[in-house]
Formats: structure tokens, C-alpha cells, sequence
């Protein structure tokens, strides 16, 4: 067997390639494989890269400029948070016990009532309101804050109407009542 390159008897095989050589046309590799300019990439491996970054590019830039689907939610940007905040359970009502047939009630001390002044307050009504998007409970008593009221005030009449835990929960889609004087 003969080397690639000259006539020579052959004594390594290229690990790489195959190919048969001589001590003169090779250590490791064949003379062939360590040829710096067979070890760059070809021009296709350049262009390829080339067509991946920018097809990258603009599917980022899409992705940024694109306007948020608005088919289901009538035009609110949908919040990263909405799947994870929960409305709070409704309150669960009294549930009344049976005294049982064959046993006595132990009679229990009333206080008497006292005569108290009563002060007429002029009836309220409430209005309904439905949470959208950008909405907090202060820009709500704002846009409801009856003449002669403070805003501090409302808020916390609206809190404690709607059993709100607090002025800062409140929920997209909430109806809450609000006081009509």
C-alpha cells in the first residue's frame, strides 16, 4: 500500500479520513486533514448562520411590536398575573343546627333595651359598576365622589360595601356596588 500523496510505502492510516501515508506526509492526521483551509466551515455553514440570525431578528421584532390579541378580551392587555390571582370564594352563609326533640333550651338574659336617638340618614341606593382594565378603587370613588365627601372617605365606604379586604384587591370583571346619593 502506497501513500496518497507519493509512492512511498504507507505506514499510518488518517483516523480522519482514511487515507494511507508515509512519516513524510503526516503525523497524527494525513497531511491533507491539517490543511488550515479544509478546516474552516464552508461558505454555506456562513450563510446559513447568517439566514438563522435574521430570520431570529424579525420573529423578536414581530413579537415585540405585534398588538396583543384582542378578541376575548375586548381591547385590555391581557396581565401576566390574571391566571394566577384568584377572585376570594364568596362567603359561605350560617348553617343553622336542629336542637334536638327531647332536650330543653337554658333560658337566657336579654339586656332591656334603651331609648337611643335615632338619626334619619336619607335613604342609599347603589349603582353597579364593572372592573375594567387600569381601574383601582381610588379612580373608581373619584369617578363616583359625591359632592361634599372626602376621597379617603368614599374609598373606604366602597371597601366595606363590596367586603373587600382591602382598597388594593380588586379583580378585572368585578361588579361592585357603588353608593348613589
Amino acid at each position: 500500500m502506497q501513500c496518497f500523496r507519493c509512492d512511498q510505502e504507507a505506514v499510518q492510516e488518517c483516523p480522519r479520513c482514511g487515507a494511507l501515508y508515509c512519516d513524510d506526509h503526516g503525523e497524527a492526521l494525513c497531511e491533507r486533514c491539517m490543511d488550515p483551509a479544509l478546516a474552516v466551515p464552508s461558505y454555506r455553514v456562513y450563510r446559513g448562520s447568517l439566514l438563522a440570525l435574521m430570520v431570529g431578528t424579525l420573529f423578536a421584532v414581530w413579537l415585540l411590536v405585534r398588538p396583543p390579541n384582542s378578541s376575548d378580551n375586548d381591547g385590555a392587555v391581557p396581565s401576566p398575573l390574571a391566571n394566577l390571582i384568584r377572585p376570594p370564594a364568596a362567603p359561605t352563609a350560617a348553617i343553622a343546627t336542629a336542637t334536638p326533640a327531647g332536650s330543653t333550651a337554658t333560658p337566657v338574659a336579654t339586656p332591656t333595651p334603651t331609648a337611643t336617638a335615632t338619626v334619619t340618614t336619607p335613604p342609599v341606593t347603589t349603582r353597579d359598576y364593572t372592573v375594567v382594565s387600569g381601574d383601582t378603587v381610588i379612580s373608581i370613588a373619584a369617578q363616583f365622589l359625591p359632592p361634599g365627601t372626602e376621597l379617603q372617605a368614599f374609598v373606604d365606604q366602597i371597601v366595606k360595601l363590596n367586603n373587600l379586604p382591602s382598597a388594593n384587591v380588586i379583580w378585572l370583571g368585578q361588579v361592585l356596588k357603588i353608593s348613589v346619593r
